[in-house]
C-alpha cells in the first residue's frame, strides 16, 4: 500500500496458506480494518501477477471495501474475469478489471504507474515502476530471471536499469528466495524429469501443482501431445488457469488430447496424464484428499505415480510426511521436490537479487515476501552488495516507511493481524476458536458419563471415551485409565448419603458440584500420569424416581 496525500494505491491482494498450527483455518487474508476506515481515499488497485498470494484475495477485499479501479496484465485481468463471473453468482460486487499494456506509462491521481516485464511461473508476470511526487518506487513483485521462459518473454532488464541510470528512491523486493545461492533454474529445467516420468509410468500419472502455474501446464500439455497421453484437469482454479491461459495465447494445444475427469475411467491407465490442484490453488489440500480417499471427483489406485511438482510450505512438512506413509500403503509411486527435478522455485536466488539491486541502484531497500528468515537475509544480501545499513528497511507487516523530503524513516504501524479465513463459515475464524480447536488437535476429547439416583448414589459409569488424541494408542494410556477410573469412584463415594465414608468427609449431592469435582479429579490424573490437558467433559445423568 503507497499513500501520497489523501490518495492511497494498492498494489496485489493476496491471501496466503496457513500452517498445520492454525487447525479449522483454510487461508490467510489481509486486514481491511485501516481500509475501510479509509476507504473513500483509495484511487486504484495495482496487480502483477494471478499467483494466489498476489491476487488471492481480491474478492475479499471487493466483499469488504469500494475500489474504483484494478488494472492488471491481460493474463491477470483474463484470470480475474473468470473468478468475476463466479462471485457475481455469489452475490460479489465486482468492477471492470482494466487490461494494461506492458511499458505503457498511467496516471493515477498522484501516481504514474508503468509495468514492466519480469520472468515468473506464470504468464505476464510484471513488475511495477511507480513514480510519485517524491520519487521513483520499484516493486518487483515475485520474480526471476529466467533466460529460456517457456513463453519466450525475457525480463525487461533494459527498463529496470534505465531505473537506475534515472534513479530509484525506494526498491521493495522478492525476498522468498534470499537463502538460495545461486540462480534460480529455468521452468524448462523440469521438462525432461517429467518426460521420463511420463514414458516410464506403465499406469496413470498424476501431476499435482499450484493452480496458476501456466508454464508448467505448457510443458504438461506438450509432453501429453508427444506420448499420446490424454489431459484431464482437477481442481477449479486450475481449470480457470487453462482456460485464462488459452484465451490469451498461453496455454497452447491440440483439442484432441483433453479429457475430463470422467473420462478417465474408460481410458487405458497409459494413456492417462491427470494435472490438479486444490482449492484456491493449493496443491497440498488435494494432495491430502487423494493420499485419504476423499476426493469426491477422482481415487488413486495402486499402480498410480503422483507427482508433487510444488514447494512444501514451512509448517507442513508432518502433513507431507502423512502423505507418504499413505500413498505407500495404498501401493502409489510419488514422486516430489527439487531433488527429484520435479519442480523449481518462482523465487530468485541470491545472485539473481543482486543483479535486481545493481539494475535499479535504489536509494532505500525494503526486502519483501517470505518469512521473517527471508526479510533478514536479503537485507543483509543488500547491505554487503552496498546499500547503507541506515537506508534498509525489513518491515514487519503493517510497519509504516514514511519517505518526505527525500529522508526515510520507518514511523509506526497499523493493524495488520491475518485475517483467518475459513471456507465451511465463509467469512472470518476467532483466534479463540483457532486455540480451540489447536487444543481439540493436540490433546483431544476426554467423556466421562455417569448416572446417578437423585440422592446421589451411583447406578452405571464412569463410562471413560476418548476421541482424538495421540495418548490413546499409548500403551500407558490402558494403566492411567485404570487409576482415573478408581479415583472418580472414591470422588462419587463422598457425594454418597450412605456411611460409605466419615461424615466429615462427605458433601451435600448437586449434580453441578459432583460434574465439576470429577472434572476436577480427572484432569489431575491425566496430567500427572500422561502430561495430557484433554478437553474434558463430564456427563451426569439421573435416573427420575418411578411411582
Amino acid at each position: 500500500m503507497l499513500t501520497y496525500g489523501d490518495e492511497i494505491l494498492l498494489v496485489d491482494a493476496g491471501a496466503a496458506y496457513p500452517s498445520e498450527e492454525l487447525p479449522g483455518v483454510d487461508l490467510l487474508l489481509p486486514n481491511t480494518n485501516f481500509l475501510e476506515a479509509n476507504q473513500d481515499k483509495i484511487v486504484a488497485l495495482l496487480l502483477t501477477n494471478a499467483h494466489e498470494e498476489h491476487c488471492g484475495a481480491v474478492s475479499y477485499l471487493l466483499h469488504h471495501l469500494k475500489i474504483p479501479k484494478i488494472m492488471g496484465p491481460r493474463f491477470v485481468s483474463a484470470f480475474l474475469a473468470q473468478c468475476a463471473i463466479d462471485r457475481n453468482q455469489a452475490g460479489f460486487d465486482c468492477p471492470e478489471v482494466d487490461t494494461i499494456q506492458i511499458r505503457h506509462p498511467y496516471q493515477i491521481g498522484s501516481f504514474q504507474v508503468e509495468w514492466v516485464q519480469v520472468n515468473d511461473a506464470v504468464a505476464d508476470a510484471c513488475a511495477l515502476k511507480i513514480g510519485t511526487p517524491q520519487g521513483v518506487v520499484v516493486y518487483t513483485s515475485s520474480f526471476k530471471l529466467d533466460q529460456t521462459p517457456v513463453d519466450n518473454k525475457l525480463m525487461d532488464v533494459a527498463s529496470l536499469a534505465q531505473l537506475g541510470d534515472s534513479g530509484t528512491l525506494l526498491l521493495i523486493s522478492d525476498s522468498a528466495g534470499a537463502e538460495q545461492p545461486g540462480y534460480t533454474p529455468s521452468e524448462k529445467a523440469v521438462k525432461s524429469r517429467l518426460e521420463e516420468i511420463l514414458s516410464d509410468a506403465e499406469g496413470r500419472v498424476v501431476v499435482v501443482l499450484p493452480g496458476t502455474n501456466t508454464h508448467r501446464l505448457q510443458i504438461l500439455f506438450d509432453l501429453a501431445s508427444a506420448l499420446g497421453r490424454k489431459v484431464a484437469l482437477l481442481g477449479e482454479t486450475l481449470v480457470r488457469t487453462a482456460v485464462s491461459a488459452a484465451i490469451t495465447g498461453n496455454l497452447v494445444y491440440e483439442r484432441k488430447i483433453e479429457a475430463s475427469v470422467a473420462d478417465i475411467e474408460s481410458l487405458p491407465d497409459r494413456q492417462v496424464l491427470l494435472v490438479a490442484t486444490g482449492l484456491e490453488g493449493d496443491p497440498m489440500q488435494i494432495l491430502n484428499e487423494l493420499a485419504l480417499e476423499r476426493h469426491p471427483d477422482f481415487t488413486v489406485k495402486e499402480g498410480d505415480t503422483v507427482v508433487y511438482s510444488a514447494e512444501v510450505y514451512p509448517g507442513r512438512s508432518r502433513q507431507m510426511a502423512f502423505i507418504l506413509d499413505q500413498f505407500l500403503s495404498m501401493g502409489v509411486k510419488t514422486i516430489f521436490g527439487p531433488r527429484q527435478r520435479v519442480h523449481v522455485s518462482k523465487h530468485a536466488s541470491r545472485e539473481e537479487l543482486k543483479l535486481m539491486l545493481s539494475l535499479v541502484v535504489p536509494k532505500y531497500f525494503v526486502p519483501a515476501f517470505g518469512e521473517g528468515r527471508h526479510i533478514m537475509h536479503h537485507a543483509q544480501l543488500a547491505e554487503e552488495w552496498g546499500v547503507p545499513d541506515d537506508a534498509i528497511f525489513p518491515l514487519k507487516n503493517g510497519e509504516i516507511l514514511e519517505i518526505n523530503n527525500g529522508v526515510a524513516a520507518a514511523i509506526g504501524s497499523i493493524e495488520a493481524q491475518s485475517v483467518y479465513f475459513n471456507r465451511d463459515q465463509g467469512e472470518r475464524v476467532t483466534t479463540y476458536s483457532v486455540h480451540e480447536r489447536r487444543n481439540l488437535s493436540l490433546e483431544g476429547i476426554v467423556t466421562i458419563g455417569l448416572v446417578v439416583t437423585p440422592k446421589g448414589d451411583l447406578v452405571s459409569g464412569p463410562n471413560i471415551e476418548v476421541n482424538a488424541s495421540g495418548f490413546l494408542r499409548s500403551p500407558e494410556w490402558e494403566v492411567a485409565k485404570i487409576e482415573l477410573t478408581n479415583n472418580i469412584l472414591e470422588t462419587i463415594k463422598r457425594f454418597s448419603p450412605e456411611p460409605l465414608v466419615p461424615e466429615a468427609q462427605r458433601v451435600a449431592y448437586e449434580s453441578t458440584v459432583l460434574r465439576a469435582s470429577v472434572r476436577e479429579v480427572a484432569s489431575k490424573t491425566l496430567r500427572s500420569k500422561l502430561q495430557a490437558k484433554p478437553n474434558l467433559q463430564v456427563v451426569v445423568q439421573e435416573l427420575q424416581s418411578v411411582t
